[in-house]
């Protein structure tokens, strides 16, 4: 419980401080690479967290009028989930995932990035590398 609170904690002082991030590079995990960008774009839309405008900074820009993203969520700490055009989208971090018990590149426990991962009807889609920086 002590972690989850640290994480949370560490989620939080983002929204609070000088804290902002840049995307490295997003690794697409399945041939629909469009699909899974514009459906991550268009929940990232609604997020008022700052790893959301840096990876909306990094995506290509989409017209969000196209998708219709219902049920949006924000977990502090963990990543934001939703429907976008009817299929269940899930934006955020390892151990969020975990929780779920998703499949995903176990190597990735292993990096020294921040890792977001994108789950897109219970199937892991991809994942964006993010360093911290200060403003």
């Amino acid at each position: 419980m002590a972690i989850k609170k640290h994480i949370s904690e560490i989620a939080d002082s983002a929204y609070k401080s000088d804290l902002s991030f840049d995307v490295i590079t997003f690794e697409c995990a399945v041939p629909d690479k469009k699909n899974v960008t514009a459906f991550t774009a268009a929940l990232q839309s609604h997020s008022t967290h700052p790893i959301a405008s840096s990876v909306l900074k990094f995506l290509s820009p989409i017209i969000l009028s196209d998708y219709k993203v219902e049920k949006f969520e924000e977990i502090p700490g963990h990543g934001i989930k939703g429907f976008v055009d009817g299929h269940e989208v899930i934006i955020g971090n390892i151990a969020w995932m975990k929780s779920y018990d998703f499949y995903y590149d176990e190597s990735l426990d292993h990096v020294n990035e921040k890792v977001v991962i994108v789950m897109i009807d219970d199937r892991y889609t991809g994942c964006f590398f993010i360093t911290e920086t200060t403003a």
